[in-house]
């Protein structure tokens, strides 16, 4: 994996609306684009996977990902 900074906003923010539907999930400190061309974020407590498209939409007019997106990012949260 290689650590980015790329869409950072929109990773971020995704990260922190799965955070509000699965309290288990911690806090952003990295990520890093995968070998599937998505991005591991690296939490406080573990990792979840975002999609590319899905973080670059964000950035755009982050109206377009819906809840149910990030429900499915959510339920990607792998404890440490």
């Amino acid at each position: 994996m290689t650590k980015t900074d790329r869409d950072k906003k929109g990773v971020m923010s995704i990260t922190h609306e799965a955070s509000l539907i699965d309290k288990k999930i911690g806090s952003y400190k990295e990520h890093f684009i995968n070998e599937y061309f998505a991005y591991t974020v690296k939490l406080s407590n573990g990792s979840i996977c975002i999609p590319r498209k899905m973080a670059e939409d964000y950035e755009v007019q982050k109206g377009t990902v819906t809840q149910e997106r990030i429900k499915e990012v959510a339920e990607t949260y792998q404890k440490i």
